[in-house]
């Protein structure tokens, strides 16, 4: 369905709280056509982002408690006191926990300040701009834990997160429905589970499916579009191998950047991370390596770092301390390939170390270059009028061409929601509208 069709952009308007470098909004803007008038985001680097590829939106660049009465009086402002069509809010994932609710009462209870990341309140100055511009629609993601986050709430009790979304906004004509999405089922070519809230006052569709307590499921909501991939009768994932399996070799030692291609570029490993890695397989991590480089010999048992036979090191991650080689302690998630095959893992701000979690090109020696995360981010894709530009943004060092910062590229990529799901979640809700009203 084309953008003119689906929309009309004249009577929809956008906003975003927490937005990082705007990469959800590609999907609501270059995507489905809504404008986003105005973000928010605390991180200058982030807020350059957006500025540079959103020209026409409002940047409030700093801490959402001091800026939430100028981010509401410029909707208010803007809309002539209308609501916006949709509000979207990424808060900060870091301080999500588990923590339990009757551990926290008591704590407050004794008098105790209980352990607490303060990222975890943050939810509260946006449940106070979705109060004040009353949003036909508004979106909350963040990781799959956040069902079971507790926080202190604006009466410094604790309460579960989205128990207090609930109580705030039910009484404003919102229904309110959570469940876990994975974006692999909607198109996007690596694993990626969040938690989608998502709040309607739209009477038409409150009225077929009212505000319940129950606001988490685990089943996907009608508010939530439903999966188009990896189902029976359905397109299959997307793999590895269709997104950047056409790309150019490289390698973390002899050849770490494409000479047509600045993004197409890679850290470099020490040798040791690179002898562990050349003997690893597909799919495989280097913990699991079996056999001596050198002749072949098979180690006896999994603590087991030099070769029975010839003595050599094995190709398993180790370290030296103190004198003593010892394995290297991790998760046997680290220090392992992709498959070709499959959908990529989970892009994380650390795609660029091969010691986290799943971060090895299949049969390269190498991690994903940040050409093939942006592709597999779905923000480098075909859909796109334009290309989202990460130049003279300053963060740490700079690439080799002088041009962007591979720190910046890795970390947005990996704290944003994919834009081709945020795209199709928007659409869903732009099609419910139409079969509703």
């Amino acid at each position: 369905m084309s953008k003119t069709k689906l929309i009309n952009p004249q009577t929809r308007s956008a906003g975003s709280i927490f937005s990082g470098g705007g990469l959800g909004d590609v999907g609501i803007e270059w995507g489905s056509g809504i404008p986003v008038l105005a973000a928010c985001e605390l991180l200058p680097s982030r807020a350059a982002l957006i500025r540079r590829n959103f020209p026409q939106t409002h940047v409030f660049e700093g801490d959402i408690w001091n800026l939430k009465n100028d981010y509401i009086s410029y909707f208010q402002n803007k809309l002539s006191g209308k609501p916006p069509w949709l509000l979207t809010l990424s808060p900060p994932c870091q301080g999500m926990s588990s923590n339990g609710a009757g551990r926290i009462s008591a704590a407050i209870r004794e008098g105790k300040r209980p352990r607490e990341d303060e990222r975890n309140r943050l939810i509260l100055p946006g449940i106070e701009v979705l109060e004040a511009l009353k949003p036909d629609w508004f979106i909350l993601e963040n990781v799959r834990r956040m069902e079971n986050t507790i926080i202190r709430n604006e009466q410094n009790q604790p309460e579960n997160i989205l128990d207090c979304v609930g109580r705030r906004l039910h009484p404003l004509g919102y229904s309110v429905r959570s469940s876990i999405l994975d974006f692999r089922d909607l198109g996007v070519p690596h694993h990626r589970e969040r938690l989608i809230t998502i709040g309607c006052r739209v009477p038409e569709i409150v009225s077929q499916f009212p505000f319940s307590k129950e606001i988490f499921s685990k089943t996907l909501s009608p508010l939530h579009p439903s999966s188009s991939h990896g189902g029976i009768g359905q397109p299959s994932w997307i793999t590895l191998r269709d997104t950047i399996g056409t790309l150019p070799a490289l390698d973390a030692q002899k050849k770490c950047m494409d000479d047509l291609d600045p993004y197409h570029c890679v850290p470099s490993w020490n040798d040791q991370q690179y002898f562990w890695m050349k003997h690893t397989p597909e799919g495989q991590t280097a913990f699991d390596n079996t056999n001596c480089a050198m002749c072949q010999t098979q180690k006896d048992d999994f603590t087991q770092i030099t070769c029975m036979s010839c003595g050599q090191p094995l190709p398993v991650p180790q370290m030296k301390k103190s004198g003593i080689s010892r394995l290297v302690k991790g998760f046997r998630s680290s220090y392992r390939r992709m498959w070709w095959d499959k959908p990529a893992g989970t892009l994380t701000m650390n795609s660029g170390v091969i010691s986290s979690d799943l971060k090895g090109h299949p049969d390269q020696n190498r991690v994903l270059s940040l050409r093939e995360i942006m592709k597999l981010s779905t923000l480098d894709h075909k859909r796109w009028e334009r290309r989202y530009d990460f130049s003279a943004v300053p963060l740490g060092k700079w690439d080799n061409t002088g041009r962007f910062s591979p720190r910046l590229v890795r970390e947005v990529i990996g704290e944003s929601i994919p834009p081709l799901a945020m795209e199709r979640i928007v659409n869903h809700l732009i099609n419910l509208e139409a079969l509703h009203r």
